[in-house]
């Protein structure tokens, strides 16, 4: 039987940051849980030691985008490399799936994506680092089946 935090279907997202050099990163983010509806505050667990970790540290603003089932493969460069040594983005430019809008860039087959920005970046002395953002602005893109963490598990992706 699984462990009762595995049992939940949990989404399967994306975060853009950026560094001082305007240098863009992406990650994968299965922890995103929204915390207040008014105003629209997302709460989202980012990873120790990670470039996208230094990248909220030093910039307020984020793109929070929503996987599509079709985007499954992405995973393994999205979630198991480090922007530390891997340029994400140019990788993801060579195989034609990023888009740019307010010269931000977000992934062409994405359901959607959000406009954040941190209010706050908690860090509890666990694993992950909480980061409490504000809504800014929302983009539906289309209707396709979302990237599940089930999804992937049961395609093999998480391995």
């Amino acid at each position: 039987m699984k462990k009762l935090w595995n049992r939940p279907d949990y989404g399967v997202w994306s975060l853009v940051t950026k560094d001082d050099n305007s240098t863009f990163n992406m990650n994968i983010c299965s922890y995103v849980t929204p915390v207040s509806m008014k105003p629209k505050v997302l709460m989202v667990a980012v990873y120790h030691g990670t470039k996208t970790r230094e990248n909220i540290a030093i910039g307020a603003r984020v793109r929070l985008q929503l996987l599509a089932e079709s985007q499954a493969p992405l995973v393994r460069l999205l979630g198991k490399q480090s922007g530390k040594k891997v340029s994400k983005l140019a990788r993801l430019q060579k195989r034609d799936c990023v888009t740019y809008a307010d010269m931000w860039p977000y992934l062409t087959d994405a359901v959607g994506y959000l406009d954040l920005k941190v209010v706050t970046l908690v860090t509890v002395g666990l694993d992950h680092d909480l980061a409490l953002c504000r809504v800014t602005s929302h983009h539906n893109l289309s209707d396709e089946p979302i990237l599940t963490t089930s999804y992937l598990k049961e395609n093999r992706f998480t391995r």
